[in-house]
């Protein structure tokens, strides 16, 4: 037992004051660590930052700040922290080369809600695409289609393509194509089609819509309609305008022609003797 106290007391002396210094590392740097997130937190939401950036944000500060934290701790004791660095620096490494494609588009998630071409409930065209924004997280972005599917798209993908924001601007053109024969009325056509957009509650005056001759096509001589509308308004108007084209040109007596081709039939004897 003396020999056993001697050891103890010899082991005290050593290593006391280091234990001791590790235990107020550790009782005072977690505490703080937890403190200097919050208020890192406090700050990234004042800034209006994505929700989901905040959080992604504040846990990785958290176990960032932790693992300092216990790696002073460790070197209170002795403990040799720079191969615990090293050995961790390697294993981060093996992670990020065996996730690479998810670290990607972690990175394109941070790109996207620091940059926010697009918010949740956007019209948008992404990667192909054609949708409503539902959730955007931090490695994809998820679509409601049109007709009624979701379909989950990695960020890296959704970042690194074109992306069309159909709801970003107030107003909204939209591009029609009329044809009309080239027997009828040309004028009197544009003007047909002028009242019509006049008459639309939904078209605005400012810009000023456009009917104008785009093309001599095979059938028809095609006018390109260009009236402006506000976003919200843009299908409805669409659809609407597109049947009280129609419906006005049928009672002016102006023709929509349609694609045809006229065949001449000779008979086989006339062709032979000439």
């Amino acid at each position: 037992m003396d020999e056993l106290w001697s050891q103890l007391q010899g082991w005290m002396a050593l290593y006391g004051l280091k234990v001791i210094g590790a235990g107020v590392v550790l009782l005072l740097g977690l505490p703080a660590a937890r403190i200097l997130t919050r208020f890192a937190l406090g700050l990234m939401r004042r800034a209006k930052l994505d929700e989901t950036l905040v959080s992604f944000g504040g846990s990785l500060l958290r176990f960032l700040l932790m693992a300092l934290v216990v790696i002073a701790a460790l070197n209170q004791v002795g403990f040799q922290t720079a191969s615990l660095v090293a050995m961790l620096g390697a294993a981060a490494l093996a992670v990020g080369l065996a996730i690479r494609n998810q670290l990607s588009s972690l990175a394109a998630g941070v790109l996207i809600l620091f940059t926010r071409p697009f918010r949740v409930g956007d019209a948008v065209e992404v990667a192909g695409v054609t949708g409503t924004v539902a959730v955007i997280d931090i490695l994809t972005t998820r679509l409601h289609t049109f007709d009624g599917r979701t379909v989950v798209l990695p960020n890296a993908q959704v970042f690194g393509d074109k992306i069309i924001n159909y709801v970003a601007t107030p107003t909204r053109r939209i591009d029609l194509v009329v044809g009309v024969g080239y027997g009828d009325d040309l004028v009197r056509a544009q003007e047909v089609i002028r009242q019509v957009l006049e008459d639309d509650p939904a078209v605005l005056a400012d810009p000023e819509p456009t009917v104008a001759v785009l093309n001599l096509g095979d059938s028809s001589v095609e006018l390109a309609v260009r009236p402006w509308v506000n976003n919200p308004d843009y299908w409805t108007a669409r659809c609407r305008l597109l049947e009280a084209i129609k419906l006005r040109l049928d009672q002016e007596g102006i023709s929509i022609p349609y694609p045809q081709r006229d065949v001449h039939l000779f008979p086989a004897q006339a062709a032979a003797s000439s």
